[in-house]
């Protein structure tokens, strides 16, 4: 099985950089969030993954890079 290395982007503005983890945790962790894209490293390039539930249908590919559930 393949393992990847993702990441998720998310700008803050807070008074510490601990205090702009913990807020980016809790739009994370909040249901009602559009923190649903995430940009998946492979060895053939960059894929952007949006996993927001709110879009009807099957996975599709919206573009060449961009998978959308």
């Amino acid at each position: 099985m393949p393992e990847y290395s993702i990441s998720w982007t998310i700008e803050i503005d807070a008074e510490t950089p601990v205090r702009a983890a913990y807020e980016a945790l809790a739009v994370q962790r909040d249901p009602e969030s559009w923190a649903t894209v995430f940009t998946v490293h492979t060895g053939d390039g960059d894929l952007v993954v949006d996993l927001n539930p709110r879009q009807p249908g099957p996975p599709s590919l919206s573009g060449p890079w961009t998978l959308t559930a």
